[in-house]
């Protein structure tokens, strides 16, 4: 691929990656709770990751989004959405779902794409 053709790629995804985020998180803020829209808020954070790393490459989307952080995220997700599975009644019960699935889906998302993406070859300039 030509060396302009890089340039633009680069740049698109440098500004599109931030604005798919904040979609994701303006998702979670618009929506109202118990409509599942934590766990499509979460693939949309994930499109961003994925996007950062089919430009940038594996290496920096491990740096964006850490693995050991993901695991975390994805450990509190799941915690958070089954204690607000299991006590309906209380009053921010949906936003802690919401907010669970949110974290589990982009954590789990973000450790499968890194790992698929840390195992392809990167492709070379000739391939294009």
């Amino acid at each position: 691929m030509m060396r302009a053709a890089q340039i633009l790629l680069l740049s698109a995804a440098r500004y599109y990656a931030p604005l798919i985020a904040l979609f994701a998180l303006a998702l979670m803020a618009l929506y109202a709770p118990g409509a599942g829209i934590g766990l499509l808020a979460g693939l949309a954070f994930a499109l961003a990751l994925a996007l950062h790393g089919i430009v940038f490459g594996a290496d920096a989307a491990r740096a964006a989004f850490p693995p050991f952080v993901a695991r975390i995220l994805l450990s509190l997700g799941l915690i958070a959405a089954i204690a607000a599975a299991g006590a309906p009644g209380l009053i921010y019960a949906a936003y802690v779902m919401e907010a669970g699935l949110f974290a589990a889906t982009a954590s789990a998302s973000s450790l499968i794409l890194i790992s698929l993406m840390g195992r392809a070859l990167g492709l070379r300039d000739e391939d294009w």
